[in-house]
């Protein structure tokens, strides 16, 4: 059975109306914290403009148990 123009636009407009409502909740999100969004892609390479940023930092080491 086919819809009728009315249904075709009461399905879009609750589509665009979950569209909104996911939209407006990632507006009001709080922003993102992580170090990747922090700091520029070019982190610890010879392009960073921060000398003290070009070196990664020394990691520990980890000893697996066999």
């Amino acid at each position: 059975m086919r819809k009728s123009s009315k249904d075709c636009r009461a399905d879009r407009a609750s589509v665009n109306s979950r569209i909104q409502a996911e939209a407006d909740a990632a507006i009001k999100a709080p922003p993102v914290m992580s170090f990747s969004a922090q700091m520029p892609a070019y982190t610890y390479t010879s392009l960073c403009p921060d000398s003290k940023l070009r070196k990664p930092p020394a990691r520990k080491k980890v000893q697996h148990e066999a």
